[in-house]
């Protein structure tokens, strides 16, 4: 069931990061948003962080792709397609952040509750 809602969400935040990214002249604002919601599920979903990764980097390309079969005009070149595969940097960096940051958050927590 948890990784059923792990799935629902990472498909709905890269839907909205394909979104961000079509719509916006810089890249800055699709890869934050990428490596926070990243950041957000690795934290949450610590096991099988790589595919979660995975899916949200691979929402850029895909949005573009899409972009491109229907025929939308972006509001910036893009020279070459391949390109958009950058965004896996931001979204593995993002999800083995909140990996770190829950396990840190463990130990922490396991530390505190010893008597």
């Amino acid at each position: 069931m948890l990784s059923k809602i792990a799935l629902l969400l990472t498909v709905v935040m890269g839907t909205l990061a394909g979104y961000v990214d079509l719509n916006v002249t810089e890249v800055q604002r699709p890869a934050v948003l990428i490596m926070s919601f990243a950041c957000l599920l690795g934290a949450a979903h610590p096991n099988g962080a790589w595919r979660r990764a995975l899916m949200l980097g691979l929402s850029v390309p895909l949005a573009h792709a899409i972009a491109r079969v229907t025929g939308t005009t972006l509001p910036y070149a893009v020279d070459h397609a391949e390109l958009t595969l950058l965004a896996l940097i931001p979204a593995f960096v993002g999800s083995y952040l909140g990996v770190g940051m829950r396990r840190l958050w463990a130990a922490q927590h396991k530390e505190q509750s010893r008597p």
